[in-house]
């Protein structure tokens, strides 16, 4: 374009196309700004609905040119003198945005301009709407009197770079994408779905990263700027009830009218019009051109539109006047409530519901479908059943909800079986809404006046107690009620929670009967989907948490911090299940050992407002970020701080690893006495537990504290044998660091934190390396390597002195890497490192 506008005889007009919001404006925008000073005049003129003539379009430009039309002086006459003017004087380029609002009978005259402007020093750049072609452009065309310019919708990698400026964080996997397709590229629309996103709480921003959350719709008001050419009352109230019908095809139009009010023939010319401006088709039916619109609009629904729409779809869909398939219908039962067959609408909602309980709708089937259904036995089962699907997808706060309702209003009515299953999820809802108050006074005295059998309250207590982390309180309760156990569910669960109890606090439980043995293990899987087992699921694959937790472990640790993330945005909106402990254990983990040091500060200090089991499972990293910033005190006492949180709840679980830590912070201060009590403990806790952790903590301890190489050898033998990377290269470093450990150990760790990219414990594993005459590989990667990890804790803040004690350097030395960074990348500032550092450019 700025080629056609700077040639000296160049062609007349300019054509910029594309649909509404693709940024045509923007376009004509940049190159007015690229040709200012270019002894170029410029002139800027934007049409409106209401500027479609045009004499007043001629008068605007002269008066804009400096010559307006005299007194009396005929249109005529302006236009006449106008073009003896542009085509004698010097360079000028007229920018006529929005020029299709222009009458189309005054595309002669505009021919006859043209021609006469060609080989001038005049340019005509027009941004113009489509699909609807200017009127006559072949003509044109075939003359050799206008250049057109399409600007093209967006790439994906466009909107993730618009999504990333628009809300100060990098986008999720797959949110980017999924909005080009919703918003078909067009910019504006994806700006007013980010705001409507925002507005209805749907997007929220973890670890620096934006994700998407189904828990609504996007909310715009009707003022919003993107419906400002839809305003016309016809068209306005055809286009939002459109954008609940149209997946029932040519059946729309005619149910618009009596939405509306209006007559067919009145809805069918409003649609026309649509479609000539591009915001719908008319293949196969009525459809958006851009489904994100649908959507918006459908916000903006009034509720007598919207509940009458959804009730004129359900009728329609249930006469077989139209069938969309999918879950449309589903919705619109939902929307239609009470006016459409009560019965008939429950019993197609929970159909879908538990026939689909992983949709993102599927929880709001359920949850209208128990609100439809009149007979309390019935209603008391589907709540029953809401609350455990909900439980199982760790939709929490839901879950606890419909339990809560069902044993307020429907106590009489439920099964005991369902009833014991309830006040535990209702008692994990509370976890998950952070409501310890209610929590602690259950299980003070709540539990006795719950109206169960006296086996559901012992087990509602053991479960309170346990989410309350008294888990060796909640082991005594059931050894001391194990007679009074009754019913299936009843005695399922408190075998399931009493294992739990035990795991973590040790000691013994009551066997489980060999006929109950198939009901305790689904006791068991509903107590892991609510975080209740104890050990924070580390291996369940059937949960969010789970699933991240594993990948942190197998070595998989972007896929670990994508799937957190995720869990993590979830669960702001779906309550938090209690046992996501080892989850943020592995985030934090994962970001000190990149370096991302104050990054794992801010997920610890997030936990802290979070109701979580075994809060004593993430002082080990947390000790390990104090450590890695030199703070050898500070972190001693936050080992020695969870020790005693974990005695005054009977907890056992995990304080084998906490004593191990100690053991060695004694041991490298040279306090060797205090070292040997703290392996001590940690072989009593291991030969109380007899788990594979704890005997793997106990076999390090005698490393550190005794120097042993038969437990060297062992340790050594049982890493190899894991499917665990970090925890292999920690094992090796760590008895490395005692004397023992070879060339060909060390080097697989060195390869295994590299293909973590674990930054800070490959850096400290070269320097280990080098004290035992190891060659470190790649030199040249390693300077790389010490670059990034330089710049990574720039970006953090760090001040020089603090990376010095993370790399293990003195500060001059430190002051001596950046100089030859700076030099080397040409960066002037440490605000600069961290925005390249930010964009991936380090």
């Amino acid at each position: 374009m700025l080629d056609v506008c700077t040639r000296h005889s160049g062609t007349p007009l300019v054509l910029v196309t594309g649909p509404a919001g693709i940024g045509r404006s923007r376009v004509l925008e940049q190159v007015r700004a690229r040709l200012t000073g270019q002894h170029t005049t410029t002139v800027s003129i934007r049409l409106s609905s209401g500027d479609r003539d045009l004499p007043s379009l001629v008068t605007r430009i002269a008066t804009e040119l400096g010559e307006p039309p005299a007194r009396g002086e005929s249109s005529a006459a302006v236009l006449r003198r106008l073009l003896t003017t542009l085509t004698g004087r010097r360079r000028t380029v007229i920018f006529l945005d929005d020029a299709h609002w222009l009458t189309p009978r005054y595309l002669p005259t505009v021919r006859s301009v043209l021609g006469a402007l060609a080989g001038s020093r005049t340019t005509l750049v027009c941004a113009v709407r489509t699909p609807t072609a200017p009127a006559g452009l072949a003509q044109l065309r075939a003359r050799g009197l206008v250049h057109e310019e399409r600007v093209r919708p967006l790439p994906v990698s466009g909107v993730e770079h618009l999504l990333a400026s628009l809300l100060d964080a990098t986008p999720a996997p797959g949110l980017a994408a999924e909005l080009r397709n919703a918003c078909r590229g067009v910019p504006a629309l994806v700006r007013a779905a980010v705001e409507g996103y925002l507005a209805s709480g749907c997007l929220r921003v973890v670890d620096d990263h934006a994700h998407l959350v189904r828990c609504g719709a996007p909310q715009l008001p009707v003022t919003h700027p993107l419906f400002a050419a839809l305003r016309d009352p016809v068209t306005w109230s055809a286009a939002k009830v459109l954008s609940v019908l149209h997946p029932l095809g040519d059946a729309a139009p005619s149910l618009i009218a009596a939405v509306t009010g209006r007559s067919e023939a009145e809805v069918l010319e409003a649609l026309h019009e649509l479609r000539a401006w591009g915001v719908i088709t008319h293949r196969n039916g009525w459809r958006f051109r851009a489904p994100m619109l649908a959507t918006l609009l459908a916000g903006c629904l009034g509720p007598y539109e919207r509940r009458t729409s959804a009730q004129l779809a359900v009728t329609a869909i249930w006469d077989g006047t139209a069938d969309p398939g999918g879950s449309y219908l589903a919705d619109r039962i939902v929307d239609a409530g009470k006016l459409v067959d009560a019965e008939r609408a429950a019993t197609e909602l929970l159909a879908r519901g538990e026939a689909a309980p992983d949709h993102p709708h599927a929880a709001r089937w359920r949850w209208a479908a128990c609100e439809l259904i009149a007979d309390p036995a019935q209603r008391a089962a589907a709540l029953h059943r809401h609350a455990v699907l909900c439980a199982r997808h760790q939709r929490l706060a839901l879950a606890g909800e419909a339990a809560e309702a069902a044993l307020r209003d429907h106590p009489t009515s439920l099964q005991p079986d369902a009833a014991q299953e309830l006040l535990v999820i209702a008692l994990a809802g509370l976890a998950s809404k952070a409501n310890a108050v209610e929590l602690r006074q259950f299980a003070s005295t709540g539990w006795d006046s719950t109206p169960a059998s006296e086996a559901s309250r012992f087990v509602a207590r053991a479960a309170a107690l346990c989410l309350l982390n008294r888990w060796s309180e909640a082991r005594d309760e059931l050894r001391t009620s194990h007679g009074s156990w009754r019913g299936t569910a009843s005695a399922a669960l408190a075998h399931a929670i009493a294992d739990a109890a035990v795991a973590v606090a040790g000691g013994t439980a009551p066997a489980a009967p060999q006929s109950l043995r198939p009901a305790v293990e689904a006791a068991r899987t509903l107590l892991q989907a609510l975080g209740l087992n104890g050990l924070g699921a580390p291996a369940d694959e059937g949960t969010s948490t789970g699933r991240a937790v594993s990948a942190a472990v197998a070595g998989q640790w972007e896929r670990a911090l994508e799937l957190a993330r995720s869990a993590i945005a979830a669960a702001s909106v779906h309550g938090d299940p209690p046992g996501q402990t080892e989850m943020f254990r592995e985030i934090t983990t994962i970001l000190t050992a990149r370096g991302q040091l104050n990054r794992a500060r801010a997920v610890l200090e997030d936990t802290r407002h979070r109701h979580l089991l075994l809060p004593h499972r993430l002082a080990a990293p947390e000790s390990e970020l104090e450590l890695a910033l030199g703070s050898q005190q500070r972190s001693r006492d936050v080992l020695a701080s969870a020790l005693t949180t974990a005695a005054e709840n009977g907890v056992v679980v995990g304080t084998d690893e906490l004593w191990l830590r100690l053991a060695e912070l004694e041991s490298r201060r040279g306090d060797q006495a205090a070292a040997r009590r703290c392996a001590n403990r940690v072989e009593q806790i291991a030969a109380r537990l007899g788990s594979a952790e704890a005997h793997r903590s106990w076999l390090l301890a005698q490393v550190i504290v005794d120097h042993s190489a038969a437990a060297a050898s062992e340790v050594l033998a049982l890493a190899a044998e894991q499917d665990r990377p970090f925890e292999f290269a920690a094992t090796v470093t760590t008895v490395a660091e005692c004397g023992f450990g070879d060339q060909k150990l060390l080097r697989k760790a060195y390869e295994a934190y590299g293909g973590l990219g674990a930054l800070i414990p490959r850096a400290r594993l070269r320097l280990l390396m080098r004290a035992h005459n190891v060659a470190v590989p790649g030199r040249n990667a390693t300077v790389a390597e010490n670059e990034r990890l330089l710049a990574t804790l720039v970006t953090e803040g760090l001040t020089n002195a603090q990376i010095a004690t993370v790399l293990g350097t003195s500060e001059k030395s430190v002051e001596g890497r950046l100089t030859r960074f700076f030099q080397r990348t040409g960066y002037r500032s440490r605000a600069e490192i961290a925005t390249a550092t930010l964009r991936g450019c380090v």
